[in-house]
């Protein structure tokens, strides 16, 4: 046989095993599970939380997305842009009969929160990651951990002593494929024309989040979702590529979210159930691509009453707990009590537990390593570890004290002076006579912030006293305060660095306004320097300037209003 001969039958050869395997791509499909009934009384829906639009960085407005999740076959989608509520105005029911529940992601020192069931503020979040979780506390939010395992580590969570109820977001699109790498990436690419379903599933593997859920539920509650992080876009470098679409990322994982009744169609109402299924772990997650997981469940029984995902049970007694569904063939569940596992089971699973502790399901689909179902966990607790998560789970009360010392009681001869930047008007005489809670004499910034310019980026309003102190030895500060709405502005504590362009570092921490009086104590080790030359330290024996600061980092542009300040002193 001669040379071209054999190069021939190789070619046929490889043409041939090529047009198989682009065809066992072209021809895979989600895997199929038996038409099981769920008997319990829950109706599920599904839904996509973590989706950025054309108000942020998405490639696609909010009916692009609700179109996508329409064909997807959605019933609801958490819109997340970052730092904005822009979208708010869109919430609700659309065209394509989807529900928009519109929420944001807060850029936080500790990285991101998700927070969705909250009203438009009247001021921007600090970036301090305590402030954030009571900001959102006070609005009525549920708030999440975004991306707490990414592989960036501008975007990994790292506030994981923060306190306060917050969830977990345990897969994310985002992180996924960015621990994928390029090798990867390219393949996915590749094979992305010939099934998206497919391409994005191999990207898919176990969350290396699991571990920290479980950490963190040993303390507390904590409820855990997907988040999709879809963009509709792809930026390698400086290119945008219109891939994955918003509705190829849409059907490759879900929540699944378990309500007392159907979606009524009445936005407000159906939001609200969705939300505190949520907030309360009701829900659990499934690969849908891989299968559909409409059908799952994991309920606890005695005695005649049934519990499920996100509910507590009384320890006292054994418990059944049992899961399972319409499932794939050989899908493993398994059963884990505080992070370890306590049974398996290759069909449904039924098993009687006598220890309280935190139990959650993984299934697990033989052939691929991303969970097809992780549920939330029923908790089977005494009563004293009731107690102890709850107390876990609050937000610290603010530190109080009385002031030992007075800097500056703002009267006529206060050493405060009124500054802004040419865009913002502030009234110069910022002595109230007899504006304080008692008609004393008080301090104010009455200000109408201006618009950012290429003269006047960064337009602000400040009250600022260059006096040098020597505060060796105190705590914090003491000051009371009040506004006509509420807001949040900025103390400044400025001490001596050389290093720095102005020769002084200004250390900060951002206060929240409201209608009352009430008296604020700030402990100096709340303030922090962004300066990229601070010495580390705040030095309280050499302090050049205390500055109360109002900018377009604390309320939006354009804000018109009036703080009132009184008695700053020490601790």
């Amino acid at each position: 046989m001669s040379r071209r001969t054999i190069a021939r039958w190789l070619a046929i050869i490889l043409l041939l095993a090529g047009t198989v395997l682009v065809w066992r791509i072209v021809a895979w499909h989600p895997l199929s599970v038996p038409d099981t009934a769920v008997t319990d009384r829950f109706v599920r829906v599904s839904g996509v939380a973590h989706i950025h639009t054309t108000h942020s960085d998405g490639g696609g407005t909010v009916a692009d997305i609700e179109s996508a999740a329409a064909a997807a076959g959605l019933d609801f989608v958490i819109v997340t842009d970052h730092n904005s509520l822009a979208a708010k105005p869109r919430e609700g029911y659309g065209d394509t009969g989807v529900l928009t529940i519109v929420g944001t992601e807060i850029s936080n020192h500790e990285g991101h929160l998700l927070a969705v069931g909250l009203p438009a503020p009247t001021y921007r979040f600090s970036g301090d990651g305590l402030d954030t979780l009571r900001d959102l506390d006070d609005l009525g939010s549920l708030s999440f951990a975004a991306h707490p395992e990414s592989p960036r580590e501008d975007l990994r969570w790292t506030g994981w002593s923060l306190p306060g109820d917050w969830g977990i977001e345990i897969l994310n699109g985002d992180s996924q494929w960015r621990a994928a790498g390029w090798t990867s990436l390219l393949g996915t690419a590749l094979l992305y024309p010939l099934n998206s379903d497919y391409s994005l599933l191999r990207l898919l593997r176990r969350p290396a989040a699991l571990s920290r859920w479980d950490d963190l539920l040993a303390r507390r509650h904590v409820p855990a979702i997907a988040g999709a992080d879809a963009h509709g876009t792809l930026r390698p470098a400086a290119a945008t590529l219109p891939l994955p679409t918003y509705e190829a990322v849409f059907r490759i994982a879900q929540n699944y979210v378990l309500l007392e009744q159907p979606l009524s169609g009445n936005a407000p109402a159906d939001t609200a159930a969705i939300l505190a299924a949520l907030a309360r772990g009701r829900a659990y997650i499934g690969v849908g691509a891989l299968a559909p997981a409409d059908r799952f469940f994991f309920l606890a029984e005695r005695d005649g009453s049934r519990w499920t995902m996100g509910d507590t049970v009384a320890s006292g007694g054994p418990v059944q707990l049992q899961a399972g569904g319409a499932r794939p063939a050989n899908a493993r569940i398994t059963l884990y009590r505080n992070g370890v596992t306590v049974a398996t089971a290759d069909g449904p699973l039924d098993t009687r537990v006598t220890e309280p502790g935190v139990y959650r399901v993984e299934v697990q689909v033989p052939g691929w390593d991303v969970p097809w179902v992780v549920s939330n966990p029923i908790y089977v607790l005494t009563e004293p570890e009731r107690a102890r998560r709850a107390r876990a789970a609050e937000l610290p009360a603010p530190v109080v004290a009385e002031a030992a010392a007075i800097l500056d009681p703002f009267d006529r001869d206060s050493t405060f002076v009124a500054t802004a930047d040419d865009s913002t008007r502030q009234d110069v005489q910022f002595i109230d006579p007899d504006g304080g809670p008692d008609g004393s004499s008080v301090a104010r910034i009455a200000f109408r912030l201006g618009e950012p310019s290429t003269e006047h980026p960064s337009p602000f309003a400040s009250l600022a006293s260059y006096q040098s102190r020597d505060l060796a030895g105190r705590n914090g500060l003491v000051f009371s305060l009040r506004s006509d709405d509420t807001y949040r502005f900025w103390v400044q504590v400025r001490d001596r660095n050389p290093e720095t362009l102005e020769g002084t570092e200004s250390w900060f921490a951002s206060v929240k306004t409201g209608n009352a009086w009430r008296t604020v104590t700030l402990p100096f080790t709340r303030l922090r320097s962004d300066d990229p030359h601070t010495d580390g330290t705040l030095d309280l024996a050499d302090i050049e300037a205390i500055v109360f600061l109002v900018d377009i980092g604390a309320v939006p542009p354009g804000t018109e209003g009036v703080i009132w300040i009184d008695d700053l002193g020490v601790y």
